[in-house]
């Protein structure tokens, strides 16, 4: 059970306590269901309205204006009932906060520059590290863009994972030979648009670029675009896509690929396992090329 939630047990069990003894020590108990009435203006107390990040005591403000000029019998007891529910309600906006500004932080951790020379799982596992992550990071919208002598222009992605049992995400960008990272803990809204388009095992992607290199893998150009996918399929793009096997042996060339009535090299849609890589080539002045590579299942554990 996570740390949070023993305290909101023991907080109840507090107020609890404390409305057992207005009840006991404060209320005049001959006005009929006293006690079902305390436990009413507790409620009342701890009653909130939410606009966007502004949380509202809409029933203290109900008490105020609409209960309490018409009180006449235990008008002690119901003000502190309900001041009870109120104190409620602020102690687990302040826990709530507390929490969230234990998880939710800002830090930089240092970084390789050049993508010739990182080892990418080896900077993934320095990142994991520091986000003190149960498992596998879940990355989301990877983009690497680096220039023809290695160096990178921009790396950043978003993470989701576990710590301490809960949800978290994170935005990782590489700056000024570090990642920054922004940490959050994960809402159900959130929750779901990651879980739409993401990689569960980014580690099998970072092994497969670090076994040859990246410096072996790109085509002419001068600036390259990396990314990640894990469809069953692969569109290609024009005519100077083509079709390469990550293996222990060496990065290959796929050759026999299907071609179409009209003579093209290659289907436009191909059916190709999942854990796939694609390099795209960026402002050159000849026609841009795609590389996709499929990682051999060998590379899978």
């Amino acid at each position: 059970m996570r740390m949070e939630s023993l305290l909101a047990w023991g907080i109840s069990v507090i107020f609890l306590v404390l409305l057992i003894l207005i009840y006991t020590k404060k209320a005049d108990r001959e006005e009929s269901k006293i006690g079902w009435k305390l436990i009413g203006y507790f409620l009342l107390g701890t009653f909130t309205f939410r606009i966007e990040y502004w949380v509202l005591p809409v029933g203290l403000a109900i008490f105020l204006l609409f209960f309490l000029p018409k009180i006449i019998v235990n008008k002690d007891a119901k003000k502190w009932a309900a001041s009870l529910g109120v104190l409620s309600f602020a102690s687990s906006l302040i826990m709530n906060y507390s929490v969230a500004a234990y998880y939710e932080e800002v830090f930089r951790v240092n970084a390789l520059t050049n993508a010739y020379e990182m080892k990418l799982n080896k900077e993934y596992e320095k990142v994991k590290k520091a986000l003190h992550a149960e498992g596998e990071l879940a990355i989301n919208n990877l983009s690497l863009i680096f220039n023809k002598k290695g160096k990178i222009q921009q790396f950043n992605y978003e993470a989701s994972y576990y710590r301490d049992g809960r949800d978290m995400n994170a935005w990782v960008t590489l700056h000024d030979g570090k990642y920054q990272i922004s940490t959050q803990i994960q809402d159900a809204e959130l929750q779901m648009v990651n879980r739409q388009n993401y990689i569960s095992s980014p580690h099998i992607y970072f092994k497969a670029l670090d076994l040859h290199g990246l410096k072996q893998m790109v085509p002419k150009g001068d600036s390259y675009y990396l990314s990640f996918t894990n469809f069953e399929q692969v569109q290609f793009d024009s005519v100077d896509s083509s079709l390469w096997n990550i293996e222990n042996s060496g990065i290959k060339k796929i050759t026999d690929l299907v071609v179409r009535e009209d003579d093209s090299e290659m289907e436009d849609d191909m059916d190709i396992p999942t854990y796939q890589i694609s390099i795209h080539t960026m402002n050159t002045y000849e026609t841009n090329q795609e590389r996709y590579f499929i990682i051999s299942p060998e590379l899978f554990n």
